[in-house]
């Protein structure tokens, strides 16, 4: 097995090397990582091309180095369930570049499942190109369990958090079974990638899916601008997200809890990158079924010059900016890497005797910070109360004494003494005490935790920002540290980069497990059907 890896645990700093891609002909080659002009950047050179490529990796040095210091690497996953393996073959889950192959270090903190490649829109911007592929990837409700099924069987950390993606996931006929089979496997957290249209036309479709077990909606949200929706989608969507959220209100209404709502903006710049705070004061304003916003910097894909790439690049340093500047509500001491979260969960899986999820995931590949707002609209970031950087460190080792320790939940007070140390009652939002705050995390930490946030009431918004990568960016590090993986029917595990950018393992997959389009429409008439009056947009929303 190739070893390539950076230790980030321990190197850290610019400039770095690594590995990357050739935008022109795909194959890796070696990339550097260097600090100019205050900005990070990738420059590298492909000896068969002859061309160097030189690309924006973060928009700010600072936030880049600080990122770093919350790197943790994670103890990897096996998946014995993996069909293609060879007898006696290595179960640890690896994937392909070119002739080479490479291990993942981290675990699968969350699954995506395409149900279909089907679609019932034609956007723009879509990375998995749906419905243009003249074939139908379409897994049966029987592939569909086994691939739920080996996210549970993964060791040492059982993926605990699947999402249905797609194509449009929510036209797979058997939407709502795929659900309740997911919540039968025991899967604590059930998300389904949606462009809402069909929950916000069918309102029996979303009260199924809840009650089958959906607990997110992750909600297409490029902007509250129908003239922005022609460009990213090709027609007024604003209609239907405001129908969603309507939907969720009425399950209220019936008794029913919400699934959570959390927009996903696609942020192009030119684009949207002006309305991050309008985005951020519509959740707020909907906070009762709205519980955050992953922002995601648009990934360039398919064939793009250097200079497209160059105008419209948008890195996350520019997301803790333009959420400064819009709101106010934040600077960039606020903001802190995925990884950072990882002595919880380590903590929570000594204290609780069982493996839990631990977020390993590289640091430059997502950034973060919860807000809280009172009653009379103060919004207060958490790191301004809380020494995060304290809490992630002292954390950390307190985890490993109690790995060593014969009665581990004795820690537990330990757990609480250093909150009492790290958070800063006189900076605390008012309405808000310390002793709330710490029964709150500390719960959170604890086989009680959604009690203990069902019952704090304060409006709290994860924001939070997710940078996948194109072959201008790629970087072998942050695939291998990836925790977004995607299943395939024949039960591999692939890092989400591999699978859609880069090497684009996707059309391999799809197209080995699927069946030509025409094929398709002669056995399946009815959806075939139902699908070309999907694509027909209304009058009024074109």
């Amino acid at each position: 097995m190739t070893k390539t890896s950076i230790d980030y645990a321990s190197k850290t700093g610019l400039p770095k090397r690594t590995r990357s891609l050739c935008p022109e002909c795909g194959k890796l080659i070696e990339a550097d990582i260097l600090a100019r002009d205050g900005k990070v950047m990738m420059e590298k050179e492909c000896p068969d091309c002859g061309r160097s490529f030189s690309d924006v990796y973060w928009s700010d040095v600072d936030l880049y180095l600080k990122a770093e210091k919350f790197a943790h690497d994670g103890v990897g996953l096996h998946n014995s369930m993996n069909e293609t393996l060879k007898d006696g073959q290595d179960d640890s889950v690896n994937f392909m570049i070119g002739d080479e192959r490479f291990d993942l270090l981290s675990c699968t903190a969350i699954a995506n499942i395409d149900l279909t490649n089907r679609c019932n829109m034609n956007c723009p911007i879509c990375f998995a190109n749906a419905n243009d592929q003249g074939y139908v990837y379409e897994p049966t409700f029987d592939e569909v369990h086994k691939m739920l099924l080996t996210l549970r069987s993964e060791e040492p950390i059982k993926c605990t958090a699947v999402q249905f993606a797609g194509g449009e996931p929510t036209i797979y006929d058997r939407f709502v079974d795929a659900v309740a089979d997911a919540k039968s496997m025991n899967f604590a957290q059930i998300q389904v990638a949606t462009n809402g249209i069909k929950f916000a036309r069918d309102y029996e479709f979303l009260k199924a899916s809840k009650l089958a077990g959906l607990n997110t909606i992750y909600l297409q949200f490029d902007t509250l601008n129908d003239d922005t929706y022609r460009r990213s989608r090709g027609r007024r969507m604003l209609d239907v997200k405001m129908k969603v959220i309507e939907n969720c209100r009425r399950l209220v209404s019936e008794g029913i809890s919400s699934p959570s709502i959390v927009l996903v903006p696609v942020v192009v710049t030119g684009m949207n990158d002006h309305e991050i705070g309008d985005i951020i004061r519509f959740a707020f304003d909907n906070a009762d079924v709205i519980r955050g916003i992953n922002f995601q910097p648009v990934s360039f894909t398919g064939r793009v010059t250097q200079e497209e790439v160059s105008e419209g690049r948008f890195t996350l340093p520019d997301l803790v900016r333009c959420v400064e500047e819009q709101t106010g509500y934040t600077n960039k001491d606020d903001w802190y890497p995925v990884p950072v979260v990882a002595p919880i969960s380590k903590f929570a899986s000594t204290i609780l005797g069982q493996n839990k999820v631990t977020f390993t995931t590289h640091p430059h590949c997502g950034i973060a910070t919860y807000l809280f707002q009172d009653e009379n609209g103060n919004v207060v970031p958490f790191p301004r109360f809380v020494d995060v950087a304290m809490f992630s460190s002292e954390l950390d080792k307190i985890a490993d004494k109690a790995d060593d320790a014969t009665f581990k939940k004795l820690y537990a007070m330990k757990l609480v003494k250093l909150l009492n140390k790290c958070v800063d009652e006189e900076k605390m939002p008012e309405g808000l005490s310390k002793k709330k705050f710490v029964d709150l995390i500390s719960g959170v930490m604890s086989d009680k935790s959604k009690e203990t946030l069902a019952a704090f009431s304060w409006k709290m918004m994860l924001i939070c920002g997710m940078h996948f990568q194109d072959n201008y960016n790629y970087d072998l590090e942050r695939v291998r540290r990836c925790g977004v993986h995607y299943v395939t029917p024949d039960c591999r595990v692939i890092p989400f980069c591999a699978y859609n950018s880069g090497p684009e393992l996707r059309r391999g997959v799809e197209e080995q497990f699927s069946i030509p389009l025409e094929e398709w429409k002669a056995t399946h008439k009815e959806q075939a059907r139902e699908l070309a009056e999907a694509l027909i947009v209304p009058k009024d929303q074109e």
